[in-house]
């Protein structure tokens, strides 16, 4: 049974998606799986990796569960794992649906995932608990751009994850700019204290499950400058320093990081999660300062995979046959990425079933 092929389940497989990734973890990990791979449009890239692919309706639509279950029965799914940001949501506050049908879904509950959402009150949680955090608060008019002690500052959404439409203001008229960019565009701004250099930036993925039944770690030393990994540089005029935001395309180094682990174990922790969490970070004089935290499997997914850590391998095979490894060793070195292109064609396109 232990040994037998798992038949799972993975939505939003677009290119450079979370589900992807996950994809690419699965068709890594030691273990047998059957993947099934769901998305909203026929083109999209993952579908074309594995037969058994399907096009559904937008997380937003009624239809949506009922759709992803239907699917689930017809190919006599085992584990769901949701691969975007809007179905992780959607499937997490209908969980039990999956449940009832015997699948198991490899999500937080939707509790942690409505903690991490917003991004100013999760900053005062953290605060409450004694985790170091950036100094943050709101920008609802341009009066709040006083509030700023010391430049550059992070300008980014509330709500929300990835380095989209997350900005690096070096004085007040670019704060009060890009502040009022996102509020046009809909979106509460958030001003957030810039810490430590980007050469100390680190990205933790935790696997926090049943109170600590299963605890893994890794961490990654990001590289943050180059065309993938590099959304905006900035130099300040008067110390020519430079302070960078990342595309949210992660590459790095892998090794033990042990401090940087036990740090990133102690913030998940707090979250009382039970499944994945990824926590953003830099190194300061001060301390690890998380400065972006997600309830879910990371872009990382796939690097961490490649170098031996395969955390939706691991998270599967403990909620289906309560495996709990004794140790997770990984490979120590750099994992960097490039761009590859797939050619599709419109019959290929057409021939993807919806549902």
């Amino acid at each position: 049974m232990q040994n037998s092929e798992v038949c799972v389940l993975v939505t939003g497989v677009g290119g450079g998606s979370l589900g992807r990734e996950l994809m690419k973890a699965f068709k890594m990990a030691p273990h047998k799986y059957r993947i099934i791979a769901t998305d909203m449009s026929e083109n999209s890239v993952g579908l074309f990796f594995t037969p058994h692919r399907y096009v559904t309706p937008a997380a937003s639509s009624s239809d949506y569960i009922e759709t992803l279950l239907k699917v689930c029965k017809k190919e006599n799914v085992q584990v769901l794992v949701p691969g975007s940001e809007p179905e992780i949501e959607k499937v997490s506050k209908n969980v039990n649906v999956f449940e009832e049908n015997e699948i198991k879904v490899l999500s937080n509950p939707w509790n942690v995932i409505e903690k991490c959402i917003d991004k100013f009150n999760l900053t005062n949680f953290f605060t409450s608990k004694g985790i170091l955090c950036p100094k943050s608060f709101l920008f609802q008019n341009e009066n709040d751009a006083d509030k700023v002690e010391s430049y550059p500052v992070i300008i980014k959404p509330r709500s929300g994850s990835g380095s989209r439409n997350v900005f690096v203001a070096n004085e007040k008229n670019e704060t009060i700019f890009f502040g009022n960019y996102l509020k046009k565009y809909g979106f509460e701004p958030l001003i957030q204290e810039y810490v430590g250099n980007y050469e100390n930036e680190f990205t933790i993925g935790i696997l926090y499950a049943d109170n600590g039944k299963l605890v893994t770690s890794i961490a990654m030393k990001r590289i943050l400058e180059g065309g993938l990994s590099t959304r905006q540089i900035v130099i300040k005029p008067e110390t020519k320093e430079k302070f960078v935001v990342s595309s949210g395309i992660s590459q790095g180094l892998f090794d033990d990081f042990k401090e940087i682990r036990l740090a990133g174990e102690k913030i998940a922790k707090t979250l009382e999660p039970n499944g994945p969490v990824n926590i953003q970070c830099r190194k300061t004089d001060a301390g690890i300062m998380p400065f972006e935290v997600n309830p879910r499997f990371s872009g990382t997914t796939g690097a961490r995979s490649l170098v031996g850590h395969n955390e939706p391998d691991i998270l599967c095979r403990y909620k289906l046959f309560n495996e709990i490894p004794e140790k997770v060793e990984h490979k120590i070195g750099y994992v960097v990425k490039d761009l590859n292109e797939i050619y599709i064609s419109l019959e290929d396109a057409k021939d993807v079933p919806r549902i």
